[in-house]
């Protein structure tokens, strides 16, 4: 045994904060890397120690190899846990570890070159007799050669990045023209996220599910399976609910995959965490799809339904113990789903999100689990992944598990920033992930244009609480009562307070009577008032003699309210007066989001057709390319490539023909 005294995580966000909760129940002290953009960062203060390795992006940090050894070694680490992403399933970082003398919690440099690459797992699932999905692997990744192969398997076909995973590099090419853009666009992603530009291609299964094993192995030649997961919901290929047990599995499917699984990770002497991942069509075929040769994102519902903790068991292979448990006594228990709650605008294209968490709360509900990364003013940016925090809800049955999950993202609150957690329970509640019948082109066949419904009386009274708000806030700011309660040269008048919310615009008039009772009418309908209590973030009233509470967080001009339990609203303040210049450049095309300008497609002069690609642009670590919503030309182009932009800044400028 080889006993670990302090670890270092190699990474950031809410899995740093898991490893160290693991961690210090064992006793072990930790050390957190942060980069500059993350110096306030919440998983920073969690840890005993932390060094700065500077720099913003992940290449200049996270991604160092150099940075992270010089860290352990200045801190006395003699362990390092990857996280996932990252370095986690890097070989050659693996391997430098080993031969600086520091433990890494995950496989060996073999079983991560072997397993790891999408391309080497396949061809070791075939000497195995694991069915694997057609398609094309080789190192010849030239264009002519890749539109044979693609002819040869049928369209559609997938391409994915060879060295990672997470949905990082991966396209959907249905015919032959859009082949060679795909590539393209699917290598520079790959590079820029894994530093390898190679990809492989794989027949596309239009309807199917995505079920995944948990493995782990030992030193000492122990290999079991921890169940599955089911994986099926997944927006551009990144999972966004997961569950344990999978509604879709028999037990005797359940035994093949498991099998399959364990075969595979026997054969080259896999040691540690590891998921092997299938595809399992409407027939009840299965067939092999990679290895994740680390810790995965929803590790949890393993957890929860085990009564393990995969973190410890990392952390007890690492320094040579054998695994305490085998096969034949693992048992699940219950029904757990994770939710992963991101900072992405589900009505906007699940556009990025950025900006400061005005408010934060967990709510503690039985069988719940929290793995956050953020806090009430945590800050966040473009330069990372969207998910901030993973909602895990465990119950005896798969709809108790439901029930459990609806009513903690009902409670949970998250004001100053735009997130998919009313997404989320639009999807729990869906008819087909309610039956278990769904597959993995459910959000992109029922949810393309997704928009939040909310019934008018919720608005208005959530308005009326910002209104409250508002009042509050100035009472406890200004002197003279006359201006508080709203005094007009013209007594019969009432006040004016405009609100913006999803293009609509509410007017709030409102009449101050006494003792904190207002009149307010909103489009022709009275609403009776009384505030009851102001207090930090929440307002407590009585609208028409029903008394609610709401949580609420103001920043500037704009205003988040969230009833105690429900939907988020965000509101903006309709200025009385329109500031000078406020209108946009005619023909200008915005920044959708803050980001960086990856590819200029276009260059002034250009005619452009409708649907033409004019830039792309990233934004935490995913890509979106901007394109003409109608023929014309182009007469300026206002940005660079490598410029980084903020949301609604004009970056070219077009004309009609």
């Amino acid at each position: 045994m080889n006993p670990i005294k302090k670890i270092l995580i190699a990474n950031r966000g809410e899995i740093a904060i898991r490893v160290m909760r693991t961690a210090s129940e064992m006793g072990i002290a930790t050390v957190a890397v942060y980069s500059d953009a993350d110096k306030d960062a919440l998983f920073v203060k969690k840890a005993d120690e932390a060094v700065c390795i500077g720099g913003t992006h992940a290449s200049e940090s996270y991604l160092l190899q150099d940075k992270i050894i010089a860290a352990a070694k200045q801190t006395g680490a003699n362990a390092i846990h990857p996280g996932y992403g990252f370095l986690s399933e890097n070989a050659t970082f693996s391997k430098r570890c080993k031969d600086e003398g520091i433990i890494f919690i995950g496989p060996s440099e073999q079983a991560i070159i072997a397993m790891g690459s999408k391309i080497g797992a396949k061809e070791l699932m075939k000497k195995a007799g694991v069915p694997v999905v057609p398609g094309y692997n080789d190192a010849d990744q030239s264009i002519a050669t890749l539109k044979k192969e693609a002819a040869k398997a049928g369209y559609p076909i997938l391409l994915k990045a060879s060295a990672g995973g997470g949905g990082k590099g991966m396209r959907i090419v249905n015919k032959e023209e859009e082949l060679e853009d795909a590539i393209a666009a699917a290598s520079r992603e790959a590079e820029k996220s894994f530093g390898d530009g190679r990809l492989l291609m794989e027949k596309y299964f239009a309807s199917a599910k995505h079920i995944e094993f948990q493995i782990f192995g030992d030193e000492h030649g122990s290999c079991i399976h921890l169940f599955e997961r089911e994986c099926s919901l997944q927006r551009r290929y990144q999972k966004v609910i997961e569950e344990s047990p999978s509604p879709s599995l028999s037990n005797e499917l359940r035994k093949q995959m498991g099998d399959a699984a364990v075969a595979a990770a026997k054969s080259i002497n896999y040691n540690n965490a590891g998921t092997v991942e299938f595809i399992l069509d409407k027939a009840g075929n299965f067939y092999f799809l990679e290895v994740n040769t680390r810790l995965q994102v929803e590790h949890p519902v393993t957890e929860e339904t085990t009564g393990l903790d995969l973190v410890r068991l990392q952390i007890e292979v690492a320094q040579g113990l054998p695994l305490q448990i085998n096969q034949e006594s693992l048992q699940q228990s219950g029904h757990s789903i994770e939710c992963r709650v991101c900072a992405e605008d589900p009505e906007n294209n699940f556009f990025p999100s950025t900006g400061e968490i005005l408010y934060w709360q967990e709510p503690k509900l039985k069988g719940l689990r929290y793995d956050s990364g953020v806090r009430t003013a945590s800050k966040i940016d473009v330069f990372y992944d969207s998910l901030i925090a993973k909602v895990i809800a465990t119950g005896a049955t798969r709809t108790e598990a439901i029930s459990r999950m609806l009513n903690a993202l009902d409670k949970m609150c998250v004001l100053g920033i735009t997130t998919n957690k009313d997404f989320l329970k639009e999807l729990l509640k869906n008819k087909s992930f309610v039956d278990g019948s769904f597959d993995t082109k459910l959000i992109e066949r029922e949810y393309t244009n997704y928009k939040k419904e909310i019934d008018p009386d919720s608005v208005n009274a959530a308005a009326i609480a910002g209104l409250l708000n508002d009042w509050s806030m100035r009472k406890n700011r200004e002197t003279f009562s006359h201006s508080l309660n709203g005094w007009r040269n013209i007594f019969y008048q009432p006040n004016v307070l405009e609100f913006e919310n999803a293009e609509r615009k509410l007017n709030l008039e409102y009449t101050y009577k006494q003792n904190n009772k207002f009149d307010i009418s909103i489009a022709g309908t009275l609403y009776r008032v009384e505030l009851l209590e102001a207090t930090g973030n929440s307002i407590t009233c009585t609208i028409n003699n029903h008394r609610k509470t709401f949580y609420i967080a103001a920043n500037k001009d704009e205003v988040f309210v969230q009833p105690l339990a429900g939907s988020t609203m965000r509101f903006k303040r309709v200025p009385r007066f329109t500031e000078p210049g406020a209108a946009g450049v005619k023909g200008g095309y915005i920044a959708p989001m803050p980001g960086e300008i990856v590819k200029v497609l276009v260059k002034p002069g250009e005619a452009v057709k409708s649907g033409k690609g004019l830039l792309v642009m990233s934004s935490m670590k995913m890509e979106t390319t901007i394109e003409a919503h109608s023929d014309g030309e182009v007469e300026e182009v206002f940005v660079s490539e490598k410029a980084f932009v903020e949301a609604d800044t004009v970056l070219l400028k077009m004309k009609a023909n």
